[in-house]
C-alpha cells in the first residue's frame, strides 16, 4: 500500500502539465483501491467554487465544466468541515447536490477528503461506488494518507503548470508567493548557483532545440564512462572480477540499445537532455522497486546511481557554460555568503533563496548589502528557473517569471520612485541623529557581510554596534590565522577613530557554516553553536581575543560581545580566557594592555533573568532580537513552513523587550539593539517609545530610520506604546503603527 502511495505521488509530481497530472491521478487511485469512480476538484477561491478537474467514472464532457459552490453540495461539505465524509447512501443525503452533468446517478457509497496544505483548503478527492456500503478504514486511510501527500505537490500547483508553459514556446507570466526577505525591486535573470544534482530538483521541460540536447546528453555519458573506466581500475586491486562486472553493466547500459535508446526518444519527442534523463531513469527503476525478487528490486538502485552520475555530468556541463547575466538575480536553495562573494557586486540585483525565511542569514546578509530578497519559494524545483527574466518585489515577498513588457515598465517605474525616496533619505544623513523633540540616539551600523558598503557612511553614524567576526571564517578553506585577523580587525577598527566598534566573537553554528568545521546536528539552533562552541575551543577563541587586542593598540575603540550565551558560567569563562588573552599580548608586546569593555547579547531567553547578575559581570548588552524572537516563539527561522509563525512584532516578543527595557534602565545598565528590528520604521518606534536609545543596523537602513526618527515626538511614541502592548496579535501591532504613521502623514513615505 505504502508503495502504491508513493508511485502515485511521484507520477503527479512528475508531470508538467497539471490536466494530465490530474488525470493520472485518478485512474491510479481507482485502480488501487478497485473502486468504480475517482475524481477530484480543485479550490478556486475567486470563484469561491471548487471545479471539477479530472475524473475516471463521470462524465468526461463534465471535465473544467461543472462547478459546486463552497457551501454547496457533499464537496462544499467536505471542504467546510476539513475533514474525510464517508457515506454508503450519498444520494439520500441533505447536502446531496444533483448535478446532472455528471451523470453520478448510479453511485451510492461516496468518500471524500480534502487537500489541505498550510490550513488552506486546495481541493477535495472523491472516491464513489454504486453498491450501498461505507468504505472501510483501510480504505479511508489511504484517501487521507494520499491527500496529505499531494497537498505540498498541489499547493502550488497553477503556479507550476504556468511555469512550465512559460519555459517552452509560450511566453506567460507567472506569480509566485514567497516572504519578503530584504526591501526593494529589481529586474533581472535567473542564475542558479550550486543546483541540487538530485532528480527531485529537476522539473520536466521542454527544450527547443533537440540536436543540442542530444550532444549535452552524449557528452555527459562519454564523461560517465570515462569515470566508470577510472573506477574499475582503481578498484580492479582490491575486488575480484565478478565483483567489478557492475562497471560492464553501467556501459551496457548507457549504450544505445539500452536506456540511451529511450533517452533519444525522449529527446526526440522535445524534452530537454534532463527531463528526457529524469523520466526514463525513474520509469526503469520503478519497474524494479515493483518486483518480487530481491536480487531484481536491487537493479533499481542501480539505475538510479547511474543515472545520477549522469546528471551530475549534465549540470556541471551546464554550470561552465553558463555566462554570468548583466542583471543577476541570485537563485539557490539556500544562499549563502560564500555565493554572494562569487557574484559581482555591481551585477547582482536581488536574492531568491527556496529556502530560509524573513530573518534567516540569507536575508539579513541581502539587506546588508541593500539588495532585495524574497525567501521560502520552495514549491518550484530549483532548476526550473535558470536563465529565467525575473521581478523580484522584496517587500511583497512576490517574484514575477517571464513579465511582460509593460509590467516590466511598470515595475521600472516604481523602482525609479523607490530610487528617489532613497535619495530624500539621503538628504538628511549628516544631520543629528535626534527626534524631534531633542532626544539624542545613537545609531550604529551592523558590519561584516559587505564592509567596503557598510563603511561609505561611517562618519554619521555613531560607531559599529555589530562586526560579525564570522565572515572571514566563513569565505576561507581554514581558519584564518592570528596575522590575518590582526589585519582585517586593524583595519575595521582604524575606519572608525575615536568611535565604539563592538566586535562579535566567532558566532558559527545554526545556518552559519564553517566548509572546514563540520557540525552535523538534529536541531543546529538549540545545539553547538556561539559561545558554547568557542569555550570549547579555546584554542580558536584566545587567537581570536589576542588578534583583536592587538589590532586595538593605538585605537582603543574595541568592544567585544559574546554571542548566545545562556549560563552565568560562560561569561565567567569567556572573561577569564580574555583577560589571558590581554595578559599574553601585554607580555609579548612589552606593553600595558587594559581589559576592552565586554557585553553579551540578549538572544537566549534564559538571559533576560538574569540581567542583575550579567550587570555586575559585564559593561554592557546588546540584544539581538533575530535569535530572541526565535526562542521565545519556538519557531525555526530557516523553515519556510512555519515562517508565518516568527515576528518580532509578536506581542510576546515587544512585551519581553519593554520589560528588559525597563529592567536595564533601572540597573543603569547598557544596553542597545542590534537585531533587525531596530532597522526597521515599526520596530524602532516602538523600541524608542520603550526607552531604548541605542541601535544597530544594516547601513543601507541608517538614512531612512534617522529620516523617521527626527519626525516623531516621544511624547506621541508614549501615547503609542501602552495600545500596542495591549495588542493580542502581529496584525494589530502592525495597524496600530500605521495609524499612528498615517496620523503623522508619513505612511507613504516609509514603507513598513
Amino acid at each position: 500500500m505504502l508503495g502504491q502511495l508513493r508511485r502515485i505521488v511521484q507520477d503527479v509530481a512528475q508531470e508538467p502539465i497539471l490536466n494530465k497530472a490530474l488525470a493520472g491521478l485518478v485512474s491510479s487511485v481507482k485502480h488501487a483501491l478497485a473502486t468504480e469512480c475517482c475524481s477530484v476538484y480543485l479550490a478556486d477561491y475567486q470563484q469561491q467554487h471548487f471545479m471539477l478537474m479530472a475524473t475516471d467514472g463521470l462524465n468526461q464532457d463534465a471535465v473544467g465544466k461543472v462547478s459546486i459552490g463552497f457551501s454547496e453540495g457533499l464537496i462544499g461539505w467536505v471542504g467546510q468541515r476539513e475533514e474525510p465524509i464517508n457515506l454508503a447512501q450519498a444520494h439520500l443525503h441533505p447536502r446531496f447536490k444533483v448535478t446532472p452533468e455528471v451523470s453520478e446517478d448510479r453511485f451510492s457509497a461516496f468518500l471524500g477528503c480534502p487537500i489541505i496544505h498550510h490550513r488552506k483548503v486546495l481541493g477535495v478527492l472523491t472516491i464513489q461506488q454504486s453498491a450501498e456500503r461505507v468504505f472501510s478504514e483501510d480504505e479511508e486511510s489511504f484517501l487521507v494518507t494520499l491527500g496529505v501527500q499531494l497537498a505540498s505537490v498541489l499547493a502550488n500547483a497553477e503556479m507550476r503548470d504556468a511555469a512550465s508553459r512559460s519555459s517552452g514556446y509560450q511566453q506567460q507570466v507567472s506569480q509566485l508567493a514567497g516572504l519578503p526577505g530584504a526591501p526593494g525591486m529589481a529586474i533581472g535573470q535567473a542564475y542558479v548557483l550550486q543546483p541540487a544534482s538530485d532528480f527531485a530538483a529537476i522539473s520536466l521541460k521542454k527544450a527547443e532545440d533537440p540536436e543540442k540536447e542530444l550532444a549535452h546528453f552524449y557528452r555527459a555519458v562519454k564523461i560517465t564512462k570515462a569515470e566508470f573506466n577510472r573506477l574499475a581500475e582503481r578498484m580492479s586491486q582490491h575486488l575480484p572480477e565478478d565483483a567489478l562486472a557492475i562497471f560492464d553493466v553501467y556501459h551496457q547500459l548507457l549504450d544505445a540499445a539500452s536506456l540511451g535508446r529511450e533517452i533519444e526518444a525522449q529527446i526526440a519527442e522535445g524534452w530537454c537532455a534532463k527531463s528526457a534523463l529524469k523520466r526514463v531513469v525513474e520509469r526503469f527503476a520503478r519497474q524494479f522497486d515493483d518486483m518480487e525478487d530481491p536480487y531484481l528490486r536491487e537493479r533499481g538502485l542501480d539505475i538510479r546511481d547511474l543515472g545520477q552520475r549522469v546528471l551530475n555530468n549534465l549540470l556541471d556541463t551546464e554550470q561552465r557554460r553558463a555566462k554570468l547575466p548583466e542583471q543577476v538575480v541570485l537563485v539557490a536553495d539556500e544562499v549563502t555568503a560564500t555565493m554572494l562573494a562569487e557574484i559581482p557586486r555591481e551585477q547582482l540585483v536581488a536574492v531568491v533563496s527556496l529556502r530560509g525565511s524573513v530573518n534567516s542569514h540569507a536575508a539579513i546578509m541581502a539587506r546588508a548589502l541593500g539588495i532585495p530578497a524574497v525567501m521560502g519559494v520552495s514549491e518550484l524545483p530549483l532548476l526550473h528557473w535558470h536563465e529565467q527574466k525575473l521581478i523580484v518585489d522584496g517587500y511583497q515577498g512576490l517574484i514575477l517569471l517571464s513579465p511582460t513588457e509593460a509590467l516590466s515598465n511598470e515595475y521600472l517605474r516604481l523602482i525609479s520612485e523607490d530610487q528617489a525616496m532613497h535619495a530624500r533619505y539621503q538628504q538628511e544623513i549628516a544631520l543629528p541623529s535626534q527626534s524631534q523633540c531633542g532626544e539624542r540616539f545613537k545609531l550604529m551600523v551592523n558590519s561584516g557581510l559587505a564592509v567596503e558598503l557598510e563603511n561609505q557612511h561611517a562618519q554619521y553614524t555613531d560607531g559599529v554596534g555589530l562586526y560579525r567576526t564570522e565572515f572571514p571564517f566563513i569565505i576561507r578553506s581554514r581558519f584564518p590565522t592570528e596575522q590575518e585577523q590582526i589585519e582585517l580587525y586593524a583595519k575595521v577598527l582604524s575606519s572608525y577613530p575615536q568611535k565604539t566598534v563592538v566586535m562579535r566573537t566567532l558566532d558559527v553554528g545554526g545556518d552559519k557554516a564553517l566548509p572546514y568545521f563540520s557540525i552535523i546536528e538534529e536541531n543546529p539552533f538549540l545545539g553547538w553553536r556561539g559561545i558554547r562552541l568557542t569555550l570549547d575551543h579555546p584554542e580558536i577563541f584566545l587567537v581570536q581575543i589576542r588578534a583583536m587586542v592587538k589590532a586595538n593598540v593605538g585605537q582603543d575603540n574595541l568592544h567585544i560581545l559574546l554571542p548566545m550565551v545562556s549560563d552565568l558560567a560562560e561569561v565567567d569563562e569567556a572573561i577569564r580566557l580574555i583577560r589571558q588573552a590581554c595578559f599574553e599580548v601585554g607580555d609579548e608586546l612589552g606593553i600595558a594592555v587594559p581589559r576592552p569593555k565586554v557585553g553579551v547579547m540578549i538572544e537566549v531567553p534564559s538571559v533576560l533573568y538574569l540581567l542583575p547578575e550579567l550587570a555586575a559581570r559585564v559593561d554592557f548588552c546588546s540584544v539581538g532580537t533575530n535569535d530572541l524572537t526565535q526562542y521565545l516563539l519556538a519557531v525555526d527561522r530557516n523553515n519556510a513552513r512555519v515562517a508565518n509563525l516568527y515576528d518580532a512584532l509578536h506581542p510576546a516578543v515587544l512585551r519581553a523587550l519593554h520589560q528588559l527595557g525597563q529592567q536595564a534602565q533601572a540597573l543603569q545598565f547598557p544596553i542597545s539593539i542590534c537585531g533587525e528590528l531596530g532597522g526597521e520604521p515599526a520596530g524602532v518606534l516602538l523600541l524608542a517609545a520603550m526607552g531604548f536609545r541605542r541601535f544597530s543596523m544594516n547601513s543601507s537602513n541608517l538614512a531612512r530610520i534617522k529620516w523617521l526618527l527626527r519626525r516623531v515626538e516621544l511624547s506621541e511614541l508614549a501615547l503609542l506604546l501602552p495600545e500596542v502592548l495591549c495588542c493580542h496579535s502581529p496584525k494589530q501591532v502592525r495597524l496600530q503603527v500605521q495609524r499612528f504613521l498615517e496620523h503623522k502623514q508619513l505612511l507613504t513615505q516609509v514603507r513598513t
